[in-house]
């Protein structure tokens, strides 16, 4: 794991996250669109997230991934152990906690996605506390008819988001959208994006 991250820092930012557990759960309508402007367009949080990594990323070759595209983590349905680096065409990656109505609404979202595009594009959903139960993560999913890649983050792969990306990755109720593209380049795009925004920046960015 990077020295830079170190567990103080994990534990502050779960501590701030657990703080944010009352607005996530009072309702979807109060979490889901004010922050970013109510359009889900990304435009605002993409300039959030495309601070941390928007500049590197563009210029990154796929033999040259952040840690979190390469560390190994499991797949809560099937129990298949995988990465983000060695799976076809362009990923959707969203971190979540099962308890946060915010992050529901952005995997029914991502669901619309899913119909729409299928294998064409692999949609991984990680919940970012390495000690939730897979079990538990695995009857989210289930018990709510999604059937894409479902799993909890490694530590070593939480700590390379929050490097990469920013610590609003473990923030469950900001829900976070990474678009990674084949040659490792990634997009962030915040909370609350639209299955059609998604779908445009894998057109516009993934070719």
């Amino acid at each position: 794991m990077d020295d830079r991250f170190t567990r103080r820092r994990v534990l502050a930012a779960t501590g701030t996250a657990v703080a944010a557990l009352a607005g996530c759960v009072s309702g979807d309508g109060s979490d889901g669109s004010n922050e970013d402007g109510g359009g889900g367009n990304g435009d605002d949080s993409n300039g959030g997230m495309g601070g941390d990594n928007g500049d590197d990323s563009a210029g990154s070759e796929s033999t040259d991934r952040p840690a979190w595209q390469t560390t190994t983590f499991e797949d809560a349905q099937t129990g298949e152990t995988l990465t983000i680096a060695e799976t076809d065409g362009p990923v959707v990656l969203h971190t979540f906690a099962t308890w946060c109505s915010v992050c529901h609404s952005q995997q029914q979202s991502l669901d619309t996605l899913h119909e729409r595009r299928g294998s064409e594009v692999t949609m991984v959903d990680l919940t970012i506390d390495e000690n939730d139960d897979p079990d538990d993560v695995a009857a989210h999913a289930e018990s709510n008819g999604f059937d894409w890649r479902f799993g909890v983050a490694p530590a070593e792969m939480t700590s390379s988001l929050v490097d990469d990306i920013g610590d609003k990755v473990v923030f469950a109720p900001q829900s976070p959208v990474v678009v990674v593209c084949p040659d490792g380049t990634t997009e962030g795009l915040g909370k609350g994006v639209s299955a059609d925004t998604v779908a445009s920046t894998i057109d516009s960015n993934c070719v």
